[in-house]
């Protein structure tokens, strides 16, 4: 066997065994789905077979009969009547919202519960109400102290006594309470304490104690109980400290409330508390008044928030809502910058003075600020009815996070908007925040997966994350996506994804490391010189990009890594495990995207499936006449050029001589020897006759840079002089494929017929110095990253006033390369 047999053996057996590992991936991820569907169908029919399909044990004990679920319907309890009459008087409620009586009377008769229902349902009553009917009070363990607030607020308001316990209480005010905890004349209800009080006060465990033993101490709620589990989206250490609580008064019912938790966390839960057999109650995530929207951020933050004005000035004018934002140094640019645009704007946060923040929460409830600009420090439990809009500036850490946060709005059952702007530096920021937690980067990715998504309805996404069955007609056009119907296209991105891998792949040769940032901007051309002149580029435009890159991510053919400083943590882009795959040439990736700003003809070729490739050509393009605006197809950058290809180039330029020696070239007469272009490529030669089939050009493996986004001057329109026909094997406008997602303007300026003359008459006495500039020129052009894909025309006078579709670098080096050329006319004259 010779050694090319053997590389080419050994390249299949490589290829093979990449598709090996790749295939064992997908059947572990079958598997695994597998193994979901088949504990989701034993779910749903358990719950065929039960009495009541929103109560589920969880424990490990015997599930309760039909009759006692039945029972805690009812309302004929011993206290039932008290119970009514204080719903009324007191919380002024008519009635109780569903499994809110059956939650209360569960809690009444002393069993330990676990209530997973939505925001804005009314969970805090189902331990406000039992704590108002019953003797001594109820311990609430809260992880938030403006949720502690906003509680104390209300029960103010409805005349119920409450206090509470955190870090910025005075002495004076923790001596009271805990003196209070065993007098038996105490006026208070609910006392409200943070988790790391219950870990790191044994004052506080003692006096509890002593409440616990006098029969004081009736009910432990444990509100947002996902926080006691790694595998929460909120996990706080210190609420696995929590089992104490159950372990040192068993008898006393708990009580564990949270809107965002799955089957998985809920059994942590269980474990952590020490709550040996919970009911758990679990109503409907949806809430039909919401709707649901994303918006793609750009880059620019200042763009963002000026839409996030206006949009506040315009559509939510005099009506309360939250801009929730990624850190503490956001909510106090972005609550600047509204401030500026006109909007009643205050920050929150938790670095901020507990009295600071206190004013700014009571300012908002009482409807003095019109939005509050926060970060999560300001979620959980926020209770005010009238919040007609949710905006997250940036995208939650989580599906939990945000349909939780989002859940602020909307709590009068009124209409509401819950928008979220999707920005894709935003995911790589979220990243390093979240890389510690157990599977955080998952739970991101999820979340990503929920604002990339643009067929699916955005109910149904948050539905499959809390293990519900969804039908798409219960959203009832309450979701961008359903509302806007199929405005999305299938792109075939297989190509696409073979450069970006190529990109990391190169990198990683190197010994180099790209964050997302870098990737993106050695896609479109950018960077440095050396890495531009080994990958092949792409003209898509930056949200395209980032839209490709972003699902690679999610389809698994990119990984993340994570490196980390003294002072940071960075994020770089490594191969993921489904990259060997794009080895395969019959493998196919498509993603699906919006219609929204792509112009119709880039619609009818995503449509079609056109796929970007190399265009080589045997001659140059022709050019329309009468029409400078007509698009003209352009290609992928293919930037590496080789020793081979520069000696074929100069060969090609000796054939060329030959060529017009042996045809009798009148170099007098323009006529005959009309040049339609300069091209600039391997080498920049006047091409004297388009149709001499006896002195073809070679094939181009030609350049492209990607659509400049600077405003463009109305161009000059093209010369109306006759244009050859283009030769038999010459590259037609209609043979050539324009890339996926590519809107390009056209790439040919015209040369005039007096600029025709003057360069012929240059040709023979310096074709040599020509030569010379050409290639020092080439090299330049290489270095500057300007190279152009098509043909460049140069012309004498018009040349300096000319605006080339690529910006300013291009037409500047063609300036300077004319100046070269002028130079040396004028010491030829003398």
């Amino acid at each position: 066997m010779d050694i090319d047999n053997a590389d080419d053996v050994q390249a299949g057996l490589d290829s093979v065994e990449a598709e090996l590992e790749v295939v064992k991936l997908q059947i572990a991820e079958l598997l695994e789905k597998q193994a979901s569907l088949t504990s989701k169908r034993k779910q749903l029919l358990r719950r065929l077979e039960e009495p009541c399909d929103s109560t589920q044990p969880s424990g490990s004990g015997p599930a309760m009969t039909k009759q006692e679920l039945l029972r805690y319907e009812n309302d004929d309890f011993s206290w039932s009547t008290e119970l009514e009459q204080n719903l009324k008087d007191v919380f002024q409620l008519s009635k109780f919202r569903p499994l809110q009586l059956k939650a209360i009377n569960l809690s009444m008769s002393g069993k330990d519960l676990f209530l997973v229902m939505p925001t804005g349902r009314g969970k805090s009553l189902c331990y406000q109400l039992p704590a108002v009917c019953s003797e001594g009070f109820t311990l609430v363990v809260t992880p938030l102290v403006s949720l502690m607030e906003d509680q104390l607020m209300y029960l103010k308001s409805i005349d119920v006594e409450a206090v509470s316990l955190n870090a910025s209480s005075s002495k004076e005010h923790a001596k009271m309470v805990l003196a209070e905890l065993t007098d038996s004349k105490a006026p208070f209800k609910l006392l409200y304490v943070t988790p790391e009080k219950i870990a790191k006060s044994k004052l506080l465990m003692s006096r509890l104690e002593k409440a616990y033993n006098a029969g004081r101490l009736s009910r432990i709620a444990v509100d947002e109980v996902h926080c006691c589990s790694q595998w929460g989206h909120d996990f706080r250490p210190d609420y696995k400290l929590l089992g104490i609580l159950k372990r040192q008064f068993p008898k006393v019912p708990l009580l564990g409330l949270t809107a965002t938790a799955t089957g998985s966390v809920l059994k942590d839960c269980q474990k952590i508390l020490c709550v040996p057999e919970p009911i758990t109650l679990t109503a409907s995530f949806n809430r039909t008044n919401l709707y649901y929207e994303v918006r793609l951020k750009d880059s620019n933050s200042d763009d963002s928030v000026s839409d996030i004005s206006a949009l506040i000035k315009e559509r939510y004018k005099d009506q309360s809502g939250i801009v929730y934002v990624f850190s503490q140094k956001d909510a106090e640019t972005v609550s600047a910058d509204l401030q500026k645009k006109g909007v009643n704007a205050s920050p929150y946060h938790a670095n901020m003075n507990p009295e600071d923040k206190s004013q700014v929460h009571r300012k908002w409830a009482t409807n003095k600020i019109q939005v509050v600009v926060a970060t999560v420090a300001f979620g959980m439990g926020i209770d005010k009815a009238d919040v007609r809009f949710v905006i997250h500036h940036t995208i939650s850490k989580s599906i939990e996070n945000y349909y939780q946060e989002s859940g602020r709005a909307g709590r009068d059952d009124k209409p509401a908007d819950c928008i979220v702007y999707f920005g894709f530096n935003d995911i790589f920021r979220i990243s390093t925040m979240v890389v510690m937690e157990n599977v955080g980067q998952q739970k991101l990715l999820t979340m990503v997966d929920y604002c990339q998504n643009v067929d699916r309805c955005r109910r149904s996404v948050i539905a499959v994350h809390f293990d519900e069955v969804w039908d798409d007609e219960g959203c009832n056009e309450m979701c961008d996506v359903c509302r806007h119907g199929n405005d999305y296209i299938t792109v075939d991105i297989t190509q696409h994804a073979k450069d970006v891998v190529q990109i990391v792949e190169l990198a990683g040769s190197l010994d180099e490391k790209l964050t997302p940032l870098k990737v993106t901007e050695a896609w479109m051309g950018k960077g440095p010189a050396k890495r531009r002149k080994m990958i092949q580029t792409t003209t898509l435009s930056r949200l395209e990009v980032e839209a490709i890159i972003t699902s690679l991510l999610l389809q698994g053919y990119l990984s993340e890594d994570f490196s980390f400083t003294p002072y940071t943590t960075y994020f770089y882009l490594k191969l993921g495990g489904k990259a060997p795959l794009l080895k395969n040439q019959s493998h196919s990736i498509t993603m699906k995207m919006r219609r929204t700003g792509l112009d119709a003809n880039t619609e009818d070729q995503l449509a079609a499936g056109v796929k970007e490739v190399v265009v080589t050509s045997q001659s140059p393009p022709p050019v329309a006449p009468n029409n400078s605006s007509t698009p003209h197809p352009r290609h992928n950058k293919l930037i590496k050029m080789d020793k081979e290809q520069q000696n074929l180039a100069r060969k090609q330029d000796k054939d060329h001589e030959q060529t017009e020696s042996q045809t009798g070239y009148d170099q007098n007469d323009p006529a005959a020897a009309q040049p339609t272009a300069i091209e600039v490529d391997v080498e920049i030669n006047i091409i004297e006759n388009v149709n001499d089939s006896e002195s073809p050009l070679p094939p181009l493996k030609l350049n492209s840079k990607p659509k400049s986004t600077t405003p463009q001057k109305k161009r000059r329109k093209p010369c109306t002089a006759a244009v050859p026909a283009p030769s038999e094997g010459a590259v037609t406008d209609s043979d050539h494929r324009r890339p996926a997602l590519v809107n390009s303007p056209s790439q040919v300026s015209i040369i005039s017929e007096a600029a025709v003359e003057e360069l012929c008459d240059l040709r023979n006495y310096y074709s040599k110095q020509l030569r010379r500039i050409n290639y020092i020129s080439h090299e330049y052009l290489q270095n500057q990253g300007c190279s152009d894909p098509g043909v460049l025309a140069c012309i004498r006078e018009p040349l300096k006033s000319l605006r080339l579709p690529r910006g300013s670098t291009i037409a500047r080096t063609a300036r300077n390369l004319w100046t070269r050329v002028s130079s040396r006319r004028k010491l030829i004259q003398r």
